[in-house]
């Protein structure tokens, strides 16, 4: 495993337009590269404050469709808009770092 980073992402509520800022961790398992995403928060709350995730944590990990990457959760290998909005903030987090 690695060390745990910060990534930040507005996850999209399909059809009603409603966007929510989110924040939580990221780490990548080594084994089969995959990224477990927890801690998953409101962007804009407290840092010092305590909260309860608002999501439950999750795996996802990036694989080639059609000629083109995408993330999907590694339990269902799908995609979602959930999977996709954390993955695009992995890869902008850590193409930043660079």
């Amino acid at each position: 495993m690695s060390q745990p980073f910060e990534i930040q992402f507005d996850f999209h509520l399909g059809p009603s337009g409603l966007i929510i800022p989110l924040k939580a961790t990221a780490e990548l398992h080594h084994s089969e590269p995959y990224y477990r995403i927890e801690n998953i928060q409101l962007a804009g709350d407290n840092p010092a404050a305590n909260h309860a995730p608002v999501l439950p944590e999750f795996e996802i990990k990036r694989v080639e469709q059609d000629s083109t990457a995408t993330w999907v959760h590694c339990d269902s290998e799908k995609e979602t808009l959930l999977s996709i909005a954390a993955g695009n903030a992995i890869e902008k987090t850590m193409f930043n770092k660079g």
